[in-house]
């Protein structure tokens, strides 16, 4: 059971542990890093401004471009998006950035950083 072992006695030291601004000893042989979640900004944007037109970027690795398109229909209802830019770090090299603008109706296609910052472009221009 998750809460009992966060009640452990070493565990719930490590889990309320706060950082200090002491020099990190270089006696240690282990360093630990404790990181705290933030917000997603994106989930915030139409609170501050309803009006605004909204794209947002999802980027994951390794899955089957289903996946990649329903995670990025996903952020796109739950953020209020107009756009999710959506690609594979798989698919990304030097010579090619493949990535899906995907809309409420429909995704395109692009190729390179070029052809997506153009199609970003040309959406947010003529929406």
């Amino acid at each position: 059971d998750l809460e009992e072992v966060e009640k452990a006695p070493a565990v719930k030291d490590l889990l309320h542990k706060s950082n200090t601004s002491a020099k990190i000893s270089s006696q240690q042989d282990y360093q630990v890093l404790f990181l705290k979640k933030t917000p997603k900004v994106i989930s915030l944007i139409k609170q501050w401004n309803p009006d605004i037109m909204l794209i947002g970027f999802k980027l994951l690795v390794g899955v089957p471009k289903e996946e990649l398109l329903a995670v990025a229909r996903r952020s796109l209802a739950t953020n209020q998006a107009h756009y999710i830019v959506a690609n594979d770090l798989t698919t990304i090299d030097d010579n090619q950035h493949l990535a899906y603008l995907v809309g409420k109706d429909d995704v395109v296609v692009a190729k390179t950083k070029k052809a997506i910052a153009e199609l970003i472009l040309e959406r947010v221009t003529h929406d």
